[in-house]
């Protein structure tokens, strides 16, 4: 197979891709605008919401591709086949790491000292899980798990 389909095969990746990048142009522009930092409901200002849909629809984009890159991998077999059960744990990684600024985004306001606390370590957590999950698909112990998310 010749480089020029291997690059027609993904293609439908880089609809994703585009999205990803406008989601964040958009949120980084929107996000910075005299009028929306100026706007607020509350403590919460429109710039951090912008910012937040953004960012967050960015990160949601990534882990459907992931999951998609997972299961297009399985359909296509050959020498990508080894790593399917890998792309989904490093995204969830990944995704699971930005949210935590994501998040906080919007709801910093209005956390306490000791929520932001429980926050952290609720974050710390997911992120140890989705390093446990990495660590199992490195030795091929978590197939089942990526089977459900792919189905």
């Amino acid at each position: 197979m010749g480089s020029k389909n291997v690059v027609n095969d993904w293609s439908w990746a880089i609809r994703y891709v585009a999205v990803i990048l406008l989601a964040i142009i958009l949120a980084a522009a929107l996000g910075n605008m005299n009028l929306f930092e100026k706007t607020t409901l509350g403590r919460l200002s429109a710039a951090r919401v912008v910012e937040f849909l953004g960012y967050g629809a960015a990160l949601v984009v990534g882990w459907v591709l992931g999951r998609e890159a997972t299961i297009y991998v399985r359909k296509q077999g050959g020498k990508l086949l080894a790593i399917q059960h890998l792309i989904l744990p490093v995204v969830s990684l990944i995704v699971v790491a930005l949210a935590h600024s994501v998040l906080l985004l919007l709801i910093k306001p209005f956390l306490s000292a000791a929520l932001l606390s429980i926050y952290n370590w609720l974050f710390i957590a997911a992120i140890l899980a989705c390093a446990g999950w990495l660590v199992m698909a490195v030795l091929n112990k978590s197939a089942s798990l990526t089977e459900m998310l792919t189905k």
